[in-house]
């Protein structure tokens, strides 16, 4: 359920103009601008494709909307364009206008779709600035649903972060919110939240005890399409764990229901994965088939990354039960090239949220430091008036707080440090990521007077011990490789871990003699590794490709890591657990 956390977006943008105040009706026979803004506040509730076609309608009024108005259309115009997938134009759209709203509801709603828009474009540290803009006007607002945005602008953002404590915290300042008038949907989106980001974080059991409250809440407010979204979560809850029978016979209504008010939605798809694997599971491949390439072509057109990858996965395990291994080979590889770009989106993001995070304390503390400094003026002014006495209590004022400025001095080092080992270190294996490594050896290239050597390494049959034993031997497997290799190098080499199962070493000043030897000894001591703590017996090994950069041809970095893949893929050809050496042939 990893995939789900960016589409918390649509919970907001399904209910926000659910409560919006009509103004007063023209006349009972024709449609006047504010039964328009109604019926398209209903139809985004309801049916959101249908909103379109209203917005086109008012679009013939604009030269005499009111202010209020203006602002309403804005509103519902990022948020369709929203639910259409037109991030971009969304994003456009709230950028040239927001600035000229000065009402601060709407300001902060449109805030709200800015954020979200910045979040599905892929813009993490704009979307966490603009949350963060929304955040400091939250003490004005007078509206609920201004503040529901708020809110849900911090959950959408926190989840796609995996920060799932605080997108629970601030789910809870919704439903607090939405206690203060029970007749706007305020509740249950919060209570929604609730229940999706406890199946994020795999608290299932809290998510069921609170779905059956979600559900009654949702409904009493007429929320059809949260409703459909919560059943939907509950029959993949069903399917995950193992209730096959049931969680088909849930999730193929509800697939019919998505097709009548919500075709588009990723949750039909994250269902559609699902049932798939339950038929799997049951032996019907016929059908596993069928729901695999819908949800599959669903997630592409869509270009949801995570779903993508989802349901390639799952496409394999089907292609494989099927005996069609040369189709389940091609969805396994391009899972695990979806696999390796969802590990740098995601480092992406936890970077672009440290940075925001880091500037903001930097920001209170710059702040915090100002006032103390304003305070100080004051009392050394008053201090000049006094005797001796108060001159040495001044005296002593003033050494705290340069105390006080050297530990701030010190913490704010520190977290740089903490910041910068962050961005370079793989989180699993504590190797070097993909991103420092590259970055280490095109250095170490530049800057050599001797040869250089670049080691490869991949772990056999790594994909087996994950079907087999599960991803946590999985992850095991690679902490302990990580670790026995660390033990053959020398201080001056950088051993990385460039994706999945696939590991690098730089050797500066290194012949290719020393380079072979060293990737023999890695080879054997992984054979050696002892499986029996991590609760399972299996044999390891991996192949192993080295190049070097003086001889055979190369002359830098790219192209001696091109070679080392070469010899790589020759080891694995030769029947895996060897060393091969890259050869420029004649």
């Amino acid at each position: 359920m990893n995939f789900r956390h960016f589409k918390s977006t649509v919970l907001a943008i399904l209910l926000f103009a659910g409560s919006a105040v009509p103004l007063l009706a023209y006349g009972a026979d024709e449609k006047t601008i504010d039964e328009l803004f109604a019926q398209a506040s209903r139809e985004i509730k309801i049916s959101p494709e249908k909103t379109w076609e209203t917005l086109s309608k008012l679009e013939e009024f604009r030269a005499s909307f009111s202010i209020t108005q203006k602002n309403r259309h804005l509103l519902l115009s990022a948020s369709a364009l929203g639910y259409r997938g037109r991030h971009k134009e969304r994003v456009e759209l709230v950028r040239a206008n927001v600035e000229q709203v000065a009402d601060p509801d709407y300001r902060v709603r449109l805030l709200y779709q800015l954020s979200a828009g910045y979040t599905q474009l892929g813009e993490f540290e704009n979307a966490l600035l603009a949350m963060n803009q929304g955040i400091l006007l939250l003490p004005k607002l007078t509206n609920q649903i201004a503040k529901m945005d708020t809110l849900q602008a911090a959950i959408t953002l926190h989840n796609s972060l995996r920060a799932y404590d605080e997108a629970f915290a601030y789910s809870e300042r919704l439903v607090e919110i939405g206690k203060e008038d029970e007749s706007t949907g305020v509740k249950c989106i919060g209570i929604a939240n609730q229940v999706e980001i406890n199946l994020l974080r795999g608290e299932r059991q809290r998510a069921r005890s609170i779905l059956p409250e979600a559900i009654k809440i949702c409904e009493d407010r007429g929320a059809t399409v949260i409703v459909q979204i919560l059943r939907s979560l509950a029959a993949v809850d069903l399917i995950d764990s193992g209730n096959y029978l049931q969680g088909k016979g849930a999730g193929i209504q509800l697939l019919a229901d998505f097709l009548e008010v919500n075709k588009s939605s990723d949750y039909r798809t994250q269902l559609e994965e699902a049932l798939a694997r339950a038929f799997l599971n049951s032996g019907n491949l016929d059908q596993a088939e069928r729901y695999g390439l819908l949800a599959y072509q669903h997630a592409k057109s869509g270009n949801a990354v995570q779903l993508m990858e989802k349901t390639s996965e799952t496409m394999a395990s089907i292609k494989r039960a099927q005996s069609q291994f040369a189709a389940a080979l091609e969805y396994y590889e391009a899972a695990l090239v979806l696999k390796n770009r969802v590990l740098d989106d995601q480092l992406h993001k936890n970077l672009a949220y440290q940075r925001v995070k880091f500037d903001a304390q930097d920001k209170a503390i710059q702040l915090s430091l100002l006032e103390q400094k304003n305070k100080i003026l004051a009392v050394e002014r008053e201090l000049e008036k006094r005797n001796n006495q108060n001159l040495i209590l001044a005296i002593a004022l003033v050494a705290v707080i340069l105390v006080l400025l050297s530990l701030w001095l010190i913490k704010t080092l520190q977290q740089k440090n903490q910041f910068r080992q962050f961005s370079q270190t793989d989180g699993l294996t504590q190797a070097a990521n993909r991103m420092h490594f590259i970055s280490f050896a095109n250095e170490a290239f530049k800057l050599r007077t001797g040869s250089v050597s670049i080691i490869l390494f991949d772990m056999d049959l790594f994909k087996n011990i994950n079907d087999t034993y599960g991803h946590a031997t999985g992850d095991w497997v690679l902490k302990n490789v990580s670790e026995t290799v660390k033990t053959h190098l020398r201080k001056v080499d950088l051993f990385g871990r460039l994706g999945g199962e696939e590991f690098g070493i730089c050797m500066p000043d290194s012949s290719q003699a020393s380079a072979l030897q060293l990737a023999e000894r890695c080879r054997m001591a992984i054979t050696m590794i002892d499986t029996e703590p991590s609760g399972h017996k299996f044999s390891l090994s991996a192949s192993f490709g080295v190049a070097t950069v003086d001889g055979n041809g190369l002359k830098n970095f790219d192209e001696t890591l091109e070679a080392a893949d070469k010899a790589l893929y020759i080891s694995k050809a030769e029947g895996r657990n060897c060393v091969s050496v890259f050869r420029q042939t004649p």
